[in-house]
């Protein structure tokens, strides 16, 4: 039997621990909810220097979150940006995809270091460059965004519906850049042929297998891949440039960025999918691992480093979009934390805005302040 002064002690030491655990979580709740006038006055500067009408912005930690929404979702009628408009997500796309093939190799269907010749015919080195090297980026292959022919046709006709071996053929004209494996370069050609693989193995085409395979599944109803131009309501419209004064509105079919960059999503499904994205919730943890090998980001966006469809930025992992209007990324922290970061912007008028501003709410969060990114909006 224990003694009685002995269970009053435990009682008094697992009380005490209690309500000190208590007060950290309410503490790290004000701490966050202080810190919302620094997010709110950085994200306010980027969109005014950057020159973006409109944002949504989300930062969580554990069950705790800081939402808002900035500016116009749409100029012409002056309709602000609300909580669930739809934005178009650009590269966060590879993330999705490449998840998409990880299930395959999962279930036994492809592997990662099968070469893409076996899937689809013509490519360069196509016996050697390996569905992993188009995951991590390191094919070697020409980008097809990068091909004076196809910006030219983009340009003369922007909802052109282009098919993936189209987009495919523009990357393939030209030489490989080097060895596969040898070096890193970004290249949305890679996520293209992923794609290929995906339509070869289950015999749909891509959107339909990452809804089987991703979106149904975790419930992300808000989230689609468009082989259309026109982002469903509620929507933000993207921007680029200006005529007298006023953001010009730009709309490109959806099928000439394909596996690529053909999604749009919300800032509540993006932040349940940065969370999966990162921890594995999908795939078995040997796959998930395989992930975060990673090599630096010497030619190619933001990215400090790069692994298997997904990017690292200041110890926070996930993937970015830009281009065409819009600009987003999410970014959670693997392990034991659980903080998530999601930005949406409706234009595309500097490179990598999305990320500048990252780093900054990432420094805030963590250090309480901007730190080394003080003043600086991230326009370039």
């Amino acid at each position: 039997m224990i003694p009685r002064r002995f269970r009053r002690a435990t009682a008094t030491l697992a009380a005490g621990l209690i309500l000190s655990l208590l007060a950290h979580d309410q503490a790290a709740a004000t701490d966050l909810a202080a810190l919302g006038p620094q997010f709110r006055n950085v994200i306010e500067r980027t969109l005014r220097q950057c020159q973006v009408p409109g944002a949504l912005v989300g930062v969580f930690s554990g069950n705790r979150s800081w939402t808002a929404a900035f500016g116009l979702a749409d100029v012409a009628r002056g309709r602000p940006v609300r909580r669930h408009d739809r934005f178009a997500i650009r590269s966060v796309t590879k993330s999705f995809v490449v998840t998409e093939v990880l299930q395959l190799v999962a279930q036994g269907r492809v592997g990662l270091d099968d070469p893409i010749a076996k899937y689809y015919r013509g490519v360069p080195n196509g016996d050697r460059i390996t569905l992993r090297t188009l995951a991590n980026m390191t094919s070697g292959l020409f980008d097809y965004v990068k091909d004076e022919a196809f910006v030219a046709q983009l340009g003369a006709d922007p909802l052109h519906r282009w098919t993936d071996p189209e987009l495919i053929a523009f990357a393939l004209a030209h030489p490989v850049r080097f060895r596969p494996g040898a070096e890193y370069e970004y290249s949305n050609t890679n996520t293209l042929l992923l794609g290929q693989v995906i339509a070869r193995v289950t015999g749909r085409r891509v959107g339909p297998a990452l809804e089987g395979g991703i979106l149904e599944p975790l419930g992300l109803d808000d989230t689609l891949y468009l082989y259309g131009s026109r982002i469903p309501a509620p929507r933000a419209f993207g921007y680029q440039g200006f005529t007298d004064g006023r953001p010009d509105d730009v709309e490109i079919s959806f099928t000439g960025l394909g596996a690529s960059g053909a999604m749009v999503s919300t800032l509540d499904d993006l932040k349940r999918w940065g969370e999966v994205l990162v921890e594995g919730a999908l795939l078995p943890e040997r796959l998930q691992r395989q992930r975060f090998v990673a090599r630096k980001a010497t030619n190619g966006p933001e990215y400090d480093r790069y692994g298997l469809g997904m990017g690292e930025i200041d110890g926070w992992w996930g993937h970015t979009g830009s281009g065409a209007g819009f600009e987003a990324a999410v970014f959670h922290t693997p392990g034991r934390r659980d903080d998530t970061i999601v930005i949406l912007l409706d234009a595309s008028n500097f490179q990598n805005v999305q990320a500048g501003l990252l780093r900054r709410l990432i420094s805030i969060l963590e250090n309480g302040s901007e730190g080394r990114y003080r003043g600086r909006a991230g326009c370039s």
